[in-house]
């Protein structure tokens, strides 16, 4: 007598990617959204304009106290973006445990460490700020307040840039490898569009330009992830393996 055994597969039984990958789109379609708002002074006050000549601590003084009103829903929106970003982390964890090809597992990690690096940058930014506005609130000197802004938006600037220069990379490479496979796939333009933007989101940072790191973080951060996300989600519950 002849036996059958059925062995079962990794898959669960609802789409967990999907709903991992739709969790993360939206947290970071609110973040990116939140983000922009802020920086076009949307949902917090605008910047005081001082209209007759002061010194320049008190400049200084009256440009921290304002910025101190605006940490708190800074860091709510950044907080916000580490879950998305965190989710993007995962569905690229589990990507590369699905990947054979070697192009596609290298940029599966690219993609996962610029997660991680970006969260790092993310923590070190949400802390040096708060220690502004504690700071500057609270009859410190001026110039030792300056001094702490200026190394923390320099070194989350840094955080930030390497954080899209290996998006990017990952992005491009994982784009190559869909479309070398036997089915090319919306993922592959997706991927290579979103690869390029993140490019130019990098320069961005390095180049110290505040309108590419406003709106076109926003299109990556509040769009073109967010559907990445969702379509990789899907695939990863995909019945064909190969997709």
């Amino acid at each position: 007598m002849t036996t059958m055994t059925v062995t079962s597969t990794r898959r669960t039984t609802w789409p967990v990617g999907l709903a991992l990958g739709s969790v993360s789109a939206a947290a970071l379609v609110v973040a990116g959204v939140w983000n922009v708002l802020i920086q076009q002074h949307l949902t917090v006050s605008s910047e005081p304009v001082v209209d007759v000549p002061m010194p320049r601590l008190d400049v200084m003084r009256a440009h921290y106290l304002w910025f101190a009103t605006t940490v708190p829903q800074e860091r709510w929106a950044t907080i916000v973006g580490l879950v998305g970003v965190a989710g993007l982390a995962l569905v690229a964890v589990e990507m590369r445990r699905l990947t054979r090809d070697v192009l596609g597992r290298g940029a599966c990690t690219a993609i996962q460490v610029a997660a991680v690096v970006w969260m790092v940058g993310a923590i070190v930014t949400i802390g040096g700020h708060r220690a502004v506005a504690l700071m500057a609130t609270h009859g410190n000197p001026i110039e030792s307040v300056n001094d702490v802004a200026f190394t923390t938006d320099v070194t989350g600037d840094a955080f930030s840039a390497a954080a899209f220069v290996l998006l990017a990379a990952g992005m491009l490479a994982l784009a190559a490898t869909a479309y070398a496979g036997p089915r090319p796939t919306l993922l592959s333009g997706l991927s290579a569009l979103t690869g390029l933007v993140a490019a130019v989101v990098a320069y961005g940072y390095v180049a110290g330009i505040d309108s590419i790191t406003t709106y076109e973080l926003g299109l990556l951060a509040a769009v073109l992830l967010p559907i990445w996300l969702v379509w990789t989600g899907r695939l990863l519950h995909h019945p064909d393996p190969s997709a």
